[in-house]
């Protein structure tokens, strides 16, 4: 057991920062740790003013302690930090968040001293590397000063995530400071890199030279941080069993653990998640009439909602075999004359500058023309009541009679402003510019016409209900959906597949992401489940499309003869492995180990 007073800082740049996995990892497992830790848990990330006005709320009165002298004394030096509540959901743990900024001669000595002790090269420019060394250096410098302000019997644990949190870790081992250090590898950088890049990355990774590797693409700086950080950890934690096994080939240094991520909690299933799915799903049905019905209708009973997610890395996160696969779903349908309709949402972040104007205006049209209605439905109910239960015989009355002038001039004034020329418009944003995704759309005529068998909708933002035109959260738009496809390259966990099972929805995941294989192997019958996995482990490029676009046609047939909306299941064991208030105590192991390795000789642990 680690002692009560135990201070843990968790240091991670999606801090109150969402980028990709990393940020879903902290928010699902906060609360549990704010349960686990209490006031001695304590966040540290980057501040991002754009991101911090959304989700964080600065505390302004600190009594005083170590903590609060240890930020005056930073402060005292030059540096921008912001101390205070992260407002999530579940939690609202305290967070640290420091504004990375050297000048840049300070800056010159820290990668000077980053040379000289770890050997991390810094010649290449690069900004994003000036940003987390700084970031770093500040890091260090907070850690060390607060460690040295309390008792020595306080025992500290520093839990770093990736390479970009982690350039103080190796100064940290450098210098002997008082805590223990945990390094948790959600993927390496040359895994990154070379996945999408080397075709035969699977079978040849093993082999490869990572100082050759690292000069060609560019990113000797970064490889070192990472290098340093994964190699002076006390402690080596992955995800999954292909980021162990990159850990061994790039850095030789074997994981102490391998710990798969989690959930707060199990979200419904059964009745419950149905209901959901049905009631989200209607959301996602006004916006989409909203969206087509002006141009053309759409039948609600014969369209199916497909989407994909992740961080914008087109060929890591699968994005390019699934858009292929649904250009190739979209011509088999037209070929064979179905009456079905696929309405595919691409959900991802991107440069843009506005949402389009006629996507908010559909929305509001469309509202204005269902007020009309119900304003209508108000006035020719109690008239129709009247008209039947009046004198004479009962009879169907006739119901433009019913309806006076005003209220029917309204109607086709909203319906005339209601339809439109032109097609429905594929992306949701102005975009800055046109990228991967965009430009395939284009060539493979993915243009929303009313001939085609599958509409696009590419939203590239988070989704949240306050901001996103389809009025939901990202999780109601998952359990709204028919399935997820997430057929990735380069995935070591995958939280947009394990999310989207869990909350109910099929899925097509792929064999190479660490979800894929964690269900291939605690649930043998996951295709009877409505989980999917698509065999890109031992196909190439083409082959996989093609397996993929049967695999869609298969869904899409099945519904139409069925009529039967599936939806995912999972055994409670398995779903109850997936949730931090288990796992937590395998990272509570991890920090007593590191904590052993770090002070062997007090035998505390």
């Amino acid at each position: 057991m680690l002692k009560p007073d135990t201070f843990l800082f968790e240091i991670a740049w999606e801090v109150c920062n969402q980028i990709g996995g990393i940020f879903t990892y902290l928010k699902s497992k906060v609360p549990t740790m704010v349960d686990a830790y209490d006031d001695n848990y304590i966040l540290i990330g980057p501040y991002n003013p754009e991101q911090a006005r959304l989700d964080f709320k600065p505390i302004t009165d600190l009594p005083d302690c170590p903590f609060s002298r240890t930020m005056a004394w930073i402060r005292s030096l030059g540096h921008e930090i912001h101390y205070g509540f992260w407002l999530l959901e579940d939690a609202s743990p305290k967070v640290l968040l420091i504004k990375p900024g050297f000048a840049h001669n300070a800056l010159n000595e820290l990668k000077t001293r980053h040379w000289e002790r770890h050997g991390i090269s810094t010649i290449r420019p690069d900004a994003l590397v000036n940003e987390v060394i700084a970031f770093g250096e500040v890091t260090r410098l907070f850690l060390t000063r607060f460690i040295e302000s309390i008792p020595a019997d306080r025992d500290v644990v520093a839990h770093f995530h990736d390479w970009m949190a982690s350039a103080a870790l190796p100064d940290i081992h450098f210098e002997k400071t008082r805590a223990a250090t945990v390094y948790t590898c959600h993927g390496t950088l040359p895994g990154r890199y070379l996945a999408p890049n080397e075709p035969a990355y699977y079978r040849d990774f093993q082999a490869y030279s990572i100082q050759e590797k690292a000069s060609r693409y560019g990113i000797e700086n970064r490889v070192g941080i990472e290098t340093a950080g994964i190699r002076n950890a006390n402690v080596l934690v992955s995800v999954s069993s292909q980021v162990a096994r990159e850990c061994e080939a790039y850095y030789e240094r074997s994981p102490d653990s391998v710990i798969r991520n989690g959930v707060h909690r199990r979200p419904d299933v059964g009745h419950e998640a149905f209901e959901a799915h049905l009631q989200n799903r209607g959301k996602i049905d006004a916006f989409v009439r909203s969206l087509f019905s002006p141009s053309y209708h759409l039948a609600s009973d014969k369209t199916l909602y497909f989407f994909t997610s992740g961080r914008y890395e087109f060929k890591n996160k699968g994005f390019d075999q699934t858009l292929e696969a649904i250009a190739g779903l979209n011509q088999e349908l037209v070929r064979r004359g179905s009456d079905m309709t696929v309405v595919f949402f691409i959900i991802t972040k991107r440069p843009f500058r506005t949402i389009k104007p006629d996507v908010l205006e559909a929305r509001q049209r469309f509202h204005a023309l269902h007020q009309i209605c119900k304003r209508i439905g108000a006035k020719l109910g109690p008239r129709i009541y009247s008209h039947v239960t009046g004198t004479g015989a009962p009879q169907v009355p006739d119901l433009n009679g019913l309806v006076d002038d005003e209220l029917l001039f309204t109607w086709r004034q909203a319906l005339a402003q209601f339809k439109r020329e032109g097609l429905p418009p594929a992306t949701t944003h102005h975009l800055a510019e046109d990228d991967e995704i965009t430009a395939f759309c284009q060539q493979a005529g993915l243009r929303n016409s009313e001939d085609d068998r599958v509409k696009v909708i590419y939203h590239p933002d988070f989704i949240e209900r306050a901001t996103s035109p389809f009025s939901v959260d990202y999780l109601e738009l998952v359990r709204g959906c028919h399935l997820g496809i997430f057929p990735s390259l380069y995935e070591p966990w995958g939280y947009a597949p394990m999310e989207t099972l869990m909350h109910g929805t099929p899925v097509i995941a792929s064999d190479l992401s660490g979800f894929g294989q964690y269900m291939e192997e605690v649930m043998p019958d996951h295709t009877g489940r409505e989980m999917h996995l698509l065999r890109r482990s031992w196909q190439n490029h083409h082959e996989s499309v093609e397996e993929l676009t049967r695999m869609l046609l298969t869904f899409v047939e099945n519904f139409s003869d069925a009529h039967y909306i599936p939806r995912a299941s999972m055994p409670g064991l398995v779903m109850d492995s997936l949730c931090w208030v288990n796992l937590e105590r395998h990272y509570r192991d991890c920090y007593r180990l590191a904590l052993m390795r770090y002070q062997p000789v007090a035998g505390l642990y």
